[in-house]
């Protein structure tokens, strides 16, 4: 019995302090979250214009594993209207149930400028039990001049990536528009037959938004592409989508914090129906709920519809690559035939010389060349796929002046190269059978080869191989630019055919003909 009655007050000891808690009123901070912005996705102090339409955002959520009755107001400055409920009452009964709405206010146009205070109170009943919370937020309301002065369109990219970063692949300032090739149009009209899709080319346009103020911005961001003449939309930079206006998608909604920029992308979708010209990109921003438009900025840019020049270029090169091989191995044996067997063997040292002179210091000094010079490394890189290949080339000639000595040297520079580097690719394939196909035709009408042969006229084996070597260069980034969907320049590819195509040609064709004499004298 006295253990008893000496466990009892120990008892009551321990238990005393959880009692009290269950009695004690529970913090309403810790057990609620509540939120107000104004206008919607701003926090802190945000800004607007009169004449604005603004939703703000009222957000309740309970921690409370019970029954929760909720009553809030929200309470607006004078001049400020209400478009809703002033009162709204809910209900939350489990732990993390939330309650949100978009509150619409808006702000007359004659509302003087400055800061305004809005405040939202929820009064919160537990168990019969009241609790207060407010929330305040400030709102800053500006004059047009003071916003235009803060909001500003700091860049535009395009074309762009998703991200709105550039699209190295198009020159600035481009859109690339994917036309009906020439030749389906015509077939569809002679045959009346019709399209029923729409094909869309899309990208996007890269806009770079700064915000010099010190308040939160949001902003949305629109753009339209205007005829240069008229100044009117062009409908086929803005095409109906799924029933809906472009306008629905063509836009982007971003907060801007304080002393900040954001760069922001934008999707454009281009019927294949647009026409290649220029126009103008023009595009706005405006404030949240607001249609003035806070700041503007327009530029010059340049449709260009799809060039079937290098299309049908790189598919008659192809075209000319197959024929050639087939003929080949269709008439090897009588090819073979006209070549003895020290020609032969001659022509696979000079094609594994090439290899071993060209193809493997390339692998290395091609990336190392374009690290270092950038755009200009053909200058050090035609020294060996100019200079020394038409030396090997030429001299070749000298020694064996017959139709097909170009080919079988190609031949096995391409064998060696697939095999031991595993450089066998389309684009390989079809520049080396053109350019060799070239070679022989032109050397061959030039009377550099054949039965009455002068291989040894620097100038005229200057001038054949140096005009050769430029179509099949010209060909060469045709194909580059189709199958591999680059661009260049047109400068940088006259700059590449002349200096890098005949200059450098002509100059290892010269001295290939002083070699190859040299070499003979020691044959003979």
């Amino acid at each position: 019995m006295k253990n008893i009655a000496y466990l009892l007050p120990v008892m009551l000891l321990v238990f005393q302090p959880t009692i009290a808690l269950a009695q004690e009123e529970f913090e309403l901070e810790e057990m609620t979250a509540f939120m107000l912005q104004v206008p919607h996705g701003v926090e802190g102090k945000g800004l607007a214009v009169g004449g604005s339409n603004l939703s703000a955002y009222v957000f309740f959520e309970s921690y409370y594993n019970g029954n929760m009755n909720v009553t809030l107001e929200i309470d607006l400055p004078e001049g400020f209207v209400l478009r809703d409920t002033p009162v709204q009452s809910f209900s939350l009964q489990t732990e993390y149930e939330d309650w949100y709405r978009l509150v619409d206010i808006y702000i007359p146009k004659d509302l003087p400028s400055g800061t305004y205070d809005i405040t939202a109170t929820a009064v919160v009943d537990v168990d019969g039990n009241k609790h207060t919370i407010v929330r305040k937020t400030q709102l800053r309301v500006a004059s047009k001049d003071e916003v235009a002065n803060e909001i500003l369109v700091s860049g535009l990219i395009i074309p762009s990536d998703e991200d709105g970063y550039g699209n190295p692949s198009y020159p600035s300032n481009t859109l690339i528009i994917r036309e009906t090739s020439p030749v389906l149009k015509k077939l569809l009209k002679v045959t009346d037959l019709q399209i029923d899709r729409e094909e869309l080319t899309s990208t996007f346009i890269g806009v770079e938004i700064s915000n010099k103020g010190n308040n939160t911005v949001p902003v949305v961001v629109t753009y339209d592409i205007l005829d240069i003449n008229t100044g009117e939309p062009v409908k086929a930079f803005k095409p109906t989508l799924m029933g809906m206006k472009a306008d629905t998608f063509c836009y982007a909604a971003l907060t801007l914090p304080p002393d900040s920029s954001s760069l922001v992308s934008l999707p454009l979708y281009i019927l294949d129906n647009a026409m290649g010209g220029d126009y103008l990109l023009r595009v706005d921003v405006k404030l949240t709920g607001s249609d003035w438009v806070a700041t503007t900025r327009n530029q010059k840019i340049t449709a260009i519809s799809r060039k079937w020049g290098p299309i049908m270029i790189t598919f008659a090169s192809t075209l000319l690559g197959l024929t050639a091989v087939s003929l080949f191995f269709i008439k090897s044996k009588e090819i073979m035939s006209r070549f003895k067997t020290r020609n032969l063997v001659l022509i696979s040292l000079f094609g594994t010389v090439s290899f071993a002179a060209i193809n493997l210091p390339m692998t290395i000094l091609w990336e190392l060349s374009h690290a270092i010079l950038g755009p200009f490394s053909f200058l050090f890189t035609g020294l060996f796929y100019e200079i020394l290949l038409y030396m090997l080339i030429a001299s070749l000639v000298v020694l064996i002046p017959k139709p097909g000595v170009v080919s079988l040297f190609t031949m096995v520079r391409f064998l060696l190269g697939g095999f031991i580097t595993g450089s066998f690719t389309p684009i390989s394939f079809i520049t080396l059978s053109v350019s060799a196909v070239i070679l022989e035709v032109m050397m061959y009408t030039a009377g550099i080869t054949g039965k009455n042969p002068d291989p040894e006229n620097r100038l005229r084996v200057g001038i054949v191989c140096g005009i050769a070597d430029m179509i099949s260069g010209y060909v060469s980034f045709n194909v580059w630019m189709v199958l591999y969907r680059l661009f260049y320049s047109n400068w940088y590819i006259i700059a590449n055919i002349l200096i890098d195509g005949f200059l450098y040609t002509f100059i290892g064709a010269w001295f290939g003909i002083s070699l190859g004499n040299r070499l003979k004298k020691v044959a003979e």
